[in-house]
């Protein structure tokens, strides 16, 4: 099976888009022959039209084209020969309506891009249940939708002690609270860093010796180590698919305070140590002291089973499988 995979992760920019390059390998080793293909910095109708027929020629050698990302990277990937699937990842289902003029235009747009290719799509696989009813609601797409969020390894994602974690960080002298916080940018008007700096401070009132620790420009393979170092997670977006930053803490059993963002909701109301709030920095921040001074959870880390990489890409061959052999996987259902 030959997949080509269309994709705007810029590879100048550090982290970006490290969940798909380790999916990728990780369906190599299920024998999946994957091949990423970079759209590009599209800042042109003419750009957008060289790399349209660009996809369209290159993928009438590969089996299946699956788009890993809506906005602009989904419309010129519809433009595909042969099976195509989508994937949405969260701001390119809706766009953001969020920050000034120039970035509430760009999510109109980005809106318009993905619902306008939608439907040259045999599957759309969303993140959560919740974008699964943006979906629905906004979009107008019923069949043909899968749940799958990205995988993650919890063979390196796994609990250990704060002490430990942080003396391997070189930082074992350091005993105030850690909060963790990640954004690609400075001035990310969906990530909010801003809005994150506020919670902070309002902390700090009531716990002035807490920190905050950010992942930005730190190495994939120190995140474990962030994660399990870390006294909670906070996360301030305005709109996330299933944000990685979540489940990897999750995974390493720390805790979460977070917006109203996918469907961390539900975790947050069983889970006594994680907790959901409107945008409000007070509100935000009187959860993240009560989180801190609350013991370390122990088993949140059963909320990410299912996202185990091994699970998540055999469930995604199937679905390529399922795409181009649908009587063979429907043979296999009936029998199972």
């Amino acid at each position: 099976m030959r997949v080509l995979w269309v994709h705007n992760f810029s590879p100048d920019t550090v982290a970006s888009g490290v969940f798909m390059h380790v999916l990728a390998e990780k369906m190599r080793d299920l024998s999946v022959e994957i091949q990423l293909h970079y759209t590009g910095c599209l800042k042109s109708i003419r750009g957008y039209r060289a790399v349209a027929k660009q996809i369209r020629e290159i993928s009438a050698r590969y089996d299946l084209v699956h788009s890993q990302f809506g906005s602009a990277c989904g419309y010129l990937a519809a433009h595909a020969q042969g099976p195509k699937i989508l994937t949405l990842r969260g701001t390119d289902l809706l766009g953001s309506d969020t920050g000034g003029f120039r970035n509430r235009l760009h999510g109109r747009l980005v809106r318009w891009m993905t619902g306008s290719s939608i439907p040259s799509y045999d599957r759309v696989l969303v993140a959560s249940q919740r974008m699964r009813a943006e979906l629905m609601q906004h979009h107008k797409r019923e069949a043909g939708i899968e749940i799958l969020p990205s995988g993650i390894d919890l063979k390196k994602f796994q609990p250990l002690s704060r002490q430990q974690a942080r003396e391997r960080l070189g930082c074992g002298d350091d005993q105030r609270p850690w909060m963790l916080f990640s954004s690609v940018t400075k001035n990310n008007h969906v990530k909010r860093p801003q809005l994150a700096l506020e919670v902070l401070a309002q902390a700090q009132r009531e716990m002035p010796e807490l920190v905050m620790q950010t992942l930005t420009g730190k190495p994939h393979a120190e995140v474990p180590l962030w994660m399990n170092a870390s006294n909670a997670v906070l996360l301030t977006s305005t709109r996330e698919g299933w944000p990685n930053i979540v489940k990897e803490a999750l995974a390493c059993n720390t805790p979460f305070v977070s917006t109203d963002v996918s469907d961390l909701a539900s975790i947050a109301s069983i889970e006594p140590s994680c907790h959901v709030s409107c945008d409000d920095p007070k509100n935000l921040a009187r959860f993240l002291v009560q989180t801190i001074n609350s013991p370390r959870p122990e088993t949140l880390s059963k909320h990410v089973q299912e996202m185990e990489l091994e699970h998540t890409g055999q469930k995604l061959r199937t679905i390529y499988r399922s795409v181009l052999e649908p009587n063979a996987v429907l043979a296999v259902d009936a029998a199972a």
